[in-house]
């Protein structure tokens, strides 16, 4: 766990040169930084429903895994599986994602033309081809994560987040000192979904287990996948692809003097440091939820209490200091952002947080039903603030925060009602 561990800071370290350095090197034109961090979040956004499928194949091959053992006396026996045993045919995730990955091509391909004007003023085709590219190779690699997550290999998927965000970092330094503008950062921004060729290539371990089996049939891992794909692409929606919302939302919003840009940065910078560790630990967090012998409730006190630590503790920095380190570190009067909007951001933040880990308990315990159901209401909520009579900072905040708690309000609902009827069935 010590490599996921520094991988994760490596992920958080490289989101926020990334942005930094974005902010020097286009910061004297607000359109162009709109547009790249509108672009940034839709990829990311897209990275974000491929999580499902991480998640989901996390859960399948851990199960599958641990039934292999059981059944057989074997940990080995997790990557051959011991699907046909229970009377159905070993599915290989891996090879799905080949499927998934054409579905993207073609998805992005066809309804370009609907989106990508509102998007980028200029470089739309090529926009649009690395966007559909990178995702497509994305879909790969979520699956590539799962699997190593759920057999794991934690070596290899630290080596596999090191490189895909590491590699950003690097590129995003030498495009500032060369002077390169926006084209430089629209590859940056895709560039980290081909890491996935490296691992393959450089370690065998992984290429070992790519033919692990799920515990479940095909029919049943695509239907749990689309549902979490589903619910992960209303995660990303309220996480990496804010921005962008906020841009279709609101094309021209300037809220009481602070930019579109301004409160875009603020709200990718607000919640870099909880979130983006967070995001890399959830296939950590649904092991440790799948092999765990408490229930949701017992299961979740732990995490949400840190999360609620660390979010109070930080938003009281965000309004005491935050002004001054967006000043210090972005250097552009473009940029400034009030504490009390930085707050709020903050809190936001700690409510995503706290929806994201229910949401981990949620697909641990295979109730994708429920994990989706909690999405979808935290961005109708969210979407409907944003479009709301509101100034376009206090709609953010307001979105980013109450948007999460009603879809955490959805979920443990559900899994108080369920400890009772499982309190009432065992008193029958």
């Amino acid at each position: 766990m010590k490599y996921l561990t520094l991988a994760t800071i490596i992920a958080g370290l490289s989101g926020f040169v990334v942005i930094i350095i974005a902010a020097w090197a286009l910061g004297e034109s607000g359109i162009l930084t709109e547009e790249f961090t509108a672009y940034w979040g839709l990829f990311f956004a897209g990275t974000g429903v491929l999580t499902g499928l991480t998640q989901e194949t996390t859960r399948a091959v851990t199960a599958g895994a641990a039934g292999a053992a059981r059944s057989s006396g074997s940990a080995a026996a997790g990557v051959a599986g011991d699907s046909g045993s229970r009377g159905f045919r070993p599915f290989k995730p891996f090879l799905f994602s080949f499927g998934v990955a054409a579905v993207m091509l073609v998805v992005l391909g066809v309804s370009a033309p609907f989106w990508i004007g509102q998007l980028l003023s200029s470089l739309q085709g090529f926009g649009v081809a690395l966007l559909a590219v990178g995702l497509a190779s994305y879909a790969i690699q979520a699956t590539i994560s799962g699997i190593l997550s759920g057999c794991q290999l934690w070596k290899e998927y630290a080596a596999l987040i090191s490189l895909d965000t590491g590699i950003r970092m690097v590129l995003a330094v030498i495009a500032w000192l060369l002077g390169y503008q926006l084209l430089a950062f629209l590859v940056i921004t895709v560039v980290g979904s081909v890491s996935w060729l490296v691992i393959v290539m450089c370690f065998g371990s992984v290429r070992s287990v790519l033919g692990s089996v799920a515990d479940v049939p095909r029919g049943t891992f695509i239907r749990q996948a689309l549902l979490a794909m589903a619910a992960s692409g209303a995660t990303a929606v309220l996480i990496t692809g804010f921005p962008t919302l906020l841009k279709f939302a609101n094309p021209s919003a300037v809220a009481g003097g602070v930019s579109m840009a301004a409160v875009s940065y603020a709200v990718i910078l607000t919640r870099a440091p909880l979130l983006v560790p967070l995001q890399q630990f959830q296939s950590a967090i649904i092991v440790r939820f799948v092999k765990g012998t408490s229930g949701p409730l017992k299961t979740l006190a732990g995490p949400l209490a840190l999360v609620w630590a660390i979010g109070i503790v930080g938003a009281g920095l965000a309004w005491l200091v935050g002004p001054w380190i967006l000043d210090v570190v972005l250097q552009k009067e473009l940029f400034a952002v009030p504490g009390w909007l930085l707050a709020l951001l903050t809190l936001g933040a700690t409510t995503t947080a706290s929806l994201m880990i229910s949401g981990c308990a949620a697909i641990a315990f295979e109730r994708h039903g429920i994990y989706l159901g909690g999405w979808v209401v935290a961005t109708v909520v969210a979407v409907g603030f944003l479009l709301g009579p509101f100034d376009l900072g206090v709609a953010a905040g307001l979105a980013l925060i109450v948007g999460p708690l009603c879809g955490l309000i959805v979920h443990m609902g559900a899994f108080i009602g369920g400890a009772r009827r499982e309190r009432a069935l065992v008193g029958v």
